[in-house]
Protein backbone atom coordinates (compact mmCIF):
# COMPACT_ATOMS: atom_id res chain seq x y z
CA UNK A 1 0.00 0.00 0.00
CA UNK A 2 1.26 3.36 -0.92
CA UNK A 3 1.09 6.87 0.90
CA UNK A 4 -0.95 9.48 -0.84
CA UNK A 5 0.18 12.72 -0.92
CA UNK A 6 -1.68 15.90 -1.33
CA UNK A 7 -2.19 15.81 -4.79
CA UNK A 8 -3.58 12.45 -5.13
CA UNK A 9 -6.26 13.43 -2.50
CA UNK A 10 -7.07 16.76 -3.87
CA UNK A 11 -7.81 14.48 -7.55
CA UNK A 12 -10.03 12.23 -5.43
CA UNK A 13 -12.40 15.43 -4.19
CA UNK A 14 -12.51 17.20 -7.42
CA UNK A 15 -13.36 13.81 -8.78
CA UNK A 16 -16.30 13.25 -6.24
CA UNK A 17 -17.44 16.67 -6.08
CA UNK A 18 -17.36 16.52 -10.29
CA UNK A 19 -19.90 12.95 -9.67
CA UNK A 20 -21.74 14.51 -7.48
CA UNK A 21 -22.09 17.85 -9.56
CA UNK A 22 -23.40 15.71 -12.61
CA UNK A 23 -25.59 13.99 -10.16
CA UNK A 24 -27.80 16.89 -9.25
CA UNK A 25 -27.57 18.76 -12.74
CA UNK A 26 -29.39 15.52 -13.99
CA UNK A 27 -31.84 15.38 -11.00
CA UNK A 28 -32.62 19.27 -11.44
CA UNK A 29 -33.20 18.65 -15.12
CA UNK A 30 -35.84 15.86 -14.58
CA UNK A 31 -37.31 17.79 -11.91
CA UNK A 32 -37.61 20.60 -14.52
CA UNK A 33 -38.75 18.14 -16.84
CA UNK A 34 -42.32 17.08 -15.01
CA UNK A 35 -42.43 19.94 -12.54
CA UNK A 36 -43.49 22.98 -14.00
CA UNK A 37 -43.90 25.59 -11.35
CA UNK A 38 -40.38 26.71 -10.13
CA UNK A 39 -41.92 27.55 -6.76
CA UNK A 40 -42.60 23.66 -6.36
CA UNK A 41 -39.45 22.37 -7.64
CA UNK A 42 -37.70 24.76 -4.87
CA UNK A 43 -39.62 23.09 -2.42
CA UNK A 44 -39.08 19.92 -3.18
CA UNK A 45 -35.31 20.31 -3.62
CA UNK A 46 -34.61 22.07 -0.28
CA UNK A 47 -36.74 19.14 1.30
CA UNK A 48 -34.40 16.88 -0.42
CA UNK A 49 -31.49 18.62 0.96
CA UNK A 50 -33.40 18.72 4.60
CA UNK A 51 -34.21 15.18 4.49
CA UNK A 52 -30.25 14.39 3.53
CA UNK A 53 -28.74 16.83 6.26
CA UNK A 54 -31.55 15.81 8.69
CA UNK A 55 -30.56 11.85 8.24
CA UNK A 56 -26.59 12.87 8.88
CA UNK A 57 -27.33 14.63 11.50
CA UNK A 58 -29.08 11.67 13.43
CA UNK A 59 -26.25 9.32 12.31
CA UNK A 60 -24.36 11.21 14.38
CA UNK A 61 -25.98 11.94 17.62
CA UNK A 62 -23.75 12.49 20.16
CA UNK A 63 -23.58 11.16 23.88
CA UNK A 64 -21.31 13.76 26.12
CA UNK A 65 -19.41 12.86 28.90
CA UNK A 66 -19.00 16.16 30.64
CA UNK A 67 -15.76 15.35 33.78
CA UNK A 68 -15.44 17.03 36.81
CA UNK A 69 -12.90 20.23 37.36
CA UNK A 70 -9.22 18.01 37.85
CA UNK A 71 -10.44 14.74 36.57
CA UNK A 72 -7.71 11.84 37.42
CA UNK A 73 -8.88 8.99 36.61
CA UNK A 74 -7.62 6.95 33.64
CA UNK A 75 -10.71 5.16 32.85
CA UNK A 76 -14.58 6.10 32.35
CA UNK A 77 -16.76 3.32 32.90
CA UNK A 78 -20.72 2.88 32.37
CA UNK A 79 -21.70 0.04 34.08
CA UNK A 80 -25.32 -1.53 32.46
CA UNK A 81 -27.57 -3.28 34.38
CA UNK A 82 -27.61 -2.44 37.47
CA UNK A 83 -31.20 -2.70 39.84
CA UNK A 84 -32.48 0.56 41.30
CA UNK A 85 -30.18 2.99 39.12
CA UNK A 86 -31.39 5.66 36.89
CA UNK A 87 -32.28 4.72 33.45
CA UNK A 88 -29.88 6.68 30.25
CA UNK A 89 -33.05 8.27 28.89
CA UNK A 90 -31.92 7.65 25.26
CA UNK A 91 -34.53 6.74 22.71
CA UNK A 92 -34.94 6.61 19.51
CA UNK A 93 -35.70 10.90 19.29
CA UNK A 94 -32.75 11.59 21.78
CA UNK A 95 -30.59 13.99 19.71
CA UNK A 96 -27.67 14.22 22.00
CA UNK A 97 -27.46 13.44 25.95
CA UNK A 98 -25.03 15.07 28.38
CA UNK A 99 -24.08 12.86 31.38
CA UNK A 100 -22.00 14.16 34.64
CA UNK A 101 -19.00 12.11 35.48
CA UNK A 102 -18.91 11.24 38.95
CA UNK A 103 -15.27 11.73 40.58
CA UNK A 104 -14.49 7.80 40.43
CA UNK A 105 -15.48 7.52 36.77
CA UNK A 106 -17.51 4.75 37.07
CA UNK A 107 -21.72 5.84 35.53
CA UNK A 108 -23.83 3.31 37.47
CA UNK A 109 -27.37 2.78 35.13
CA UNK A 110 -30.46 0.36 34.98
CA UNK A 111 -30.62 0.79 31.46
CA UNK A 112 -29.23 -1.76 28.63
CA UNK A 113 -26.12 -1.58 26.91
CA UNK A 114 -27.66 -1.06 23.73
CA UNK A 115 -28.81 1.94 24.59
CA UNK A 116 -26.93 4.53 23.18
CA UNK A 117 -26.10 7.13 20.76
CA UNK A 118 -23.56 6.60 17.63
CA UNK A 119 -20.43 9.34 18.76
CA UNK A 120 -19.40 9.76 22.09
CA UNK A 121 -17.51 13.22 23.21
CA UNK A 122 -15.82 13.52 26.22
CA UNK A 123 -15.33 17.63 27.46
CA UNK A 124 -14.43 19.11 30.74
CA UNK A 125 -16.60 21.63 32.63
CA UNK A 126 -14.42 24.37 30.67
CA UNK A 127 -15.77 23.21 27.48
CA UNK A 128 -12.48 21.88 26.04
CA UNK A 129 -13.27 18.62 24.45
CA UNK A 130 -11.44 15.57 24.11
CA UNK A 131 -9.90 14.24 20.47
CA UNK A 132 -9.94 18.09 19.48
CA UNK A 133 -7.00 19.75 17.60
CA UNK A 134 -6.99 22.59 20.05
CA UNK A 135 -5.20 20.49 22.93
CA UNK A 136 -3.99 17.03 23.71
CA UNK A 137 -6.90 15.72 25.48
CA UNK A 138 -7.62 12.36 23.89
CA UNK A 139 -9.51 8.91 24.24
CA UNK A 140 -9.95 5.73 23.15
CA UNK A 141 -12.61 3.51 23.47
CA UNK A 142 -11.73 0.08 24.76
CA UNK A 143 -13.83 -2.78 23.70
CA UNK A 144 -17.22 -3.38 25.52
CA UNK A 145 -17.38 -6.39 27.85
CA UNK A 146 -18.81 -8.19 31.04
CA UNK A 147 -18.62 -8.66 34.38
CA UNK A 148 -20.47 -11.33 36.58
CA UNK A 149 -20.89 -10.25 40.37
CA UNK A 150 -22.93 -12.33 42.72
CA UNK A 151 -24.95 -14.31 39.99
CA UNK A 152 -25.08 -11.00 38.23
CA UNK A 153 -24.06 -9.74 34.63
CA UNK A 154 -23.15 -6.49 34.06
CA UNK A 155 -22.04 -4.79 30.67
CA UNK A 156 -19.25 -2.62 30.41
CA UNK A 157 -18.52 0.49 28.12
CA UNK A 158 -15.08 1.81 29.04
CA UNK A 159 -13.20 4.66 27.53
CA UNK A 160 -9.35 5.78 28.51
CA UNK A 161 -8.59 8.96 29.10
CA UNK A 162 -4.97 10.77 28.27
CA UNK A 163 -2.76 13.19 27.04
CA UNK A 164 -0.24 13.34 24.26
CA UNK A 165 -0.79 12.73 20.38
CA UNK A 166 -1.54 9.05 20.47
CA UNK A 167 -2.39 6.41 22.99
CA UNK A 168 -2.37 3.00 23.64
CA UNK A 169 -4.19 0.44 26.26
CA UNK A 170 -2.39 -3.03 27.34
CA UNK A 171 -4.80 -5.68 28.10
CA UNK A 172 -3.28 -6.33 31.47
CA UNK A 173 -3.97 -2.84 32.97
CA UNK A 174 -7.87 -3.25 31.82
CA UNK A 175 -7.91 -6.72 33.25
CA UNK A 176 -6.52 -4.87 36.83
CA UNK A 177 -9.47 -2.66 36.15
CA UNK A 178 -12.45 -4.60 35.81
CA UNK A 179 -10.90 -6.66 39.29
CA UNK A 180 -11.17 -2.64 40.88
CA UNK A 181 -14.55 -2.67 38.97
CA UNK A 182 -15.79 -6.19 41.21
CA UNK A 183 -14.83 -4.92 44.11
CA UNK A 184 -16.81 -1.91 43.85
CA UNK A 185 -19.98 -3.87 42.36
CA UNK A 186 -19.79 -6.25 45.10
CA UNK A 187 -19.55 -3.14 47.74
CA UNK A 188 -22.58 -1.10 45.93
CA UNK A 189 -24.60 -4.66 46.00
CA UNK A 190 -24.33 -5.16 49.88
CA UNK A 191 -25.56 -1.64 50.62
Amino acid sequence: MTEMDGQQWEFLIVLALFGTSIILLIADLVLKRFVKNWKNILVIEFSVVFIFIGFYQYQNRPLIFVLPDNFSKEYVTVVYNVDKENKLGINDFTLWKIIQVPENGIIFTSSNINETLPRTEFKTLDGDYYNSKKNQKIFIKLSNSKIEQNGNQYDLRTWRLGKGSFMISMENNFEDYKAKLKIILEKKASR
